[in-house]
């Protein structure tokens, strides 16, 4: 499995619903198969790698190593 944070510099998520629509906007070929989101992060967990849409230096997607 591939976990990836995502982050948003300024300002905070909508996470009003679960995944926030944000996720689908990143990686829109692709279902999560878990999604935790607050406020200030997002974490998002494929069965295969991703590549997420480039949505400029505010948007921060990285790649959580796996044990």
């Amino acid at each position: 499995m591939i976990t990836y944070r995502v982050t948003i510099v300024i300002g905070k998520m909508d996470n009003s619903i679960c995944p926030p629509p944000l996720i689908a906007v990143l990686f829109p070929d692709a279902t999560p198969l878990t999604v935790a989101a607050t406020e200030q992060d997002c974490v998002v967990t494929f069965d295969t790698p991703q590549t997420p849409v480039d949505l400029g230096p505010l948007v921060k997607v990285e790649l959580i190593p796996n044990p």
